[in-house]
Formats: structure tokens, sequence, C-alpha cells
């Protein structure tokens, strides 16, 4: 199956962008408390937040008094990062729009870069850690969270299947030992690797990509239809012939940039 073009990934987030900045999973910090404590953002940073969605991540950077720059591919998710820092009334927090492949910022421009809950969007995820690793300054701190699947291979089909149907623009949740290799090949140290499952109500989670009722019904019976091993692993609970809620595990990744080279 062919990777989704940047172009009809931006058009698909265009039209679902305010479900994003409502949406409860992108909502539920909890998995930015473990993040932060291995991230260490003070006062003062300067933070880049990658793919910001609807700005949940910068916000709660911007509320440890650091300057955060939110950027994303689509320029109507930035739209509804800026009415959610409106809302709150942060002020530290500029907006651009960026390709995560290809970052608009100088070398070691941050002290911090982040990026929650899309990389499994990037059609070219090495491409994509190796600018996040260009753009932080050396010795300096990069926090990802996103989507694992497991290892058993029928597991790894099972969840990545069901996204593609779910969302056109999912390329691939990877496995927590294809995010060390990408990490440690751009030359990273990791620091943290945490791993935090998070339960999903699923009508909420089904509707959100704006996908037609009929791929939504699609989409729960693939669930309904799961092998043994996937509705135990993926705590899959059903009533009365519905779906009510699913989980999936989010590595929670801290790494640190390479120090500078002593001078000569």
């Amino acid at each position: 199956m062919p990777l989704p073009t940047k172009k009809r990934t931006r058009e698909q987030f265009g039209r679902v962008a305010a479900k994003y900045r409502c949406s409860a999973d992108h909502t539920d910090l909890e998995d930015l408390d473990l993040l932060f404590s291995g991230l260490s953002p003070e006062a003062g940073h300067r933070v880049l937040d990658v793919a910001t969605g609807g700005g949940h991540t910068a916000l709660a950077l911007a509320g440890r008094g650091v300057r955060v720059v939110a950027s994303d591919l689509t320029p109507r998710m930035l739209r509804e990062a800026r009415t959610l820092a409106a809302e709150t009334g942060a002020e530290n927090i500029e907006f651009a729009v960026a390709d995560a492949e290809a970052l608009p910022f100088s070398d070691a421009a941050f002290d911090r870069v982040t990026c929650r809950i899309a990389p499994h969007h990037f059609p070219d995820i090495r491409a994509a850690v190796k600018e996040i690793t260009r753009v932080t300054r050396p010795g300096g701190r990069i926090g990802i969270i996103d989507s694992v699947v497991p290892g058993d291979p029928a597991l790894d089909a099972f969840m990545n299947g069901i996204e593609k149907v779910r969302d056109p623009s999912h390329v691939r949740s990877y496995r927590n030992e294809e995010w060390l290799e990408f990490i440690t090949d751009a030359g990273l140290v990791p620091l943290q690797i945490a791993s935090l499952w998070k339960t999903h109500a699923f009508p909420e989670w089904v509707a959100r990509t704006g996908q037609p009722k009929a791929v939504q019904r699609e989409i729960e019976q693939m669930f309904l239809s799961a092998f043994p091993l996937a509705r135990q692993t993926f705590r899959i609970l059903t009533e009365e012939g519905r779906v009510v809620s699913y989980s999936d595990e989010k590595i929670i990744l801290v790494a640190k940039a390479p120090d500078a080279s002593p001078a000569r």
C-alpha cells in the first residue's frame, strides 16, 4: 500500500482539526507528566513542539515558563492550537507551519524538542528523527510519545490494519525496539524509555478522523471479530454487540542530543 502523501495528510487533518483540539485522548495529559520528568524543561528554555496538533503539549510546556514554538504541517491545526492558547491566555507560544522531515529552523536552535502522538503519520520516520536531532542543541533533550505495537507480528498487523482503515494518513505504529533503533541511528542517547497503556472510548475515537458511518462500522466489526490474543492484549470491551473501548500502549521516550565535539 503506497504511503499517504503530505498533501493528503494536510487535507485529512484540516477537515477535522477542531475534533483534535477537543479530543479526549489529546487533552488527557497523564503521559506528559512522565515525559516532563525526564525532559526536565526549565524556565527560559526554548522548546519546539513538532506536529503540535491541537496544541496540548505546547500549552503544557508554556505553563512551565519556557518559550515554545508550536509547529505543524497543517495550517488549520495551528489555528486550533492558537485558539487553545488564546482560551488559556498563554502568550509565550509562537506558531509555525513546518514539515517534521524538513524543519525550517537552524541547527541547535532549541534546548528541548517534543513530539507527541504524531510520528506514526510521518512517511520517513528516520528523516524526522534526524531533523529533530539537528535542531536540538548539543546536550539538549528530545521527548517523544507515540502509539506502539507489540512484537507479535499478528498483533502488529491487527492494530496497524485497523489504524489504516480509520485514518488514511496513518503510516505505522512501531515497536519499542524500532524506536530504540531510530534514536540511536540519529546519534541520540536514550535516557528514559517508559510506557503507558491508554484506554480509548470507542465512539469518540472512531469518529475523530471524520470517516463515514459505514467505515466506522467496518472498524467496529474488525474489533468485534478480533482473535482472542488481540482481544486480550488490547483490552477490547464490548457490550450488547457494540465496542465500548479498547486500550493501546504509548511509548514515552526521552533522549539526549550528542554533546558538542571538543574544540581542536
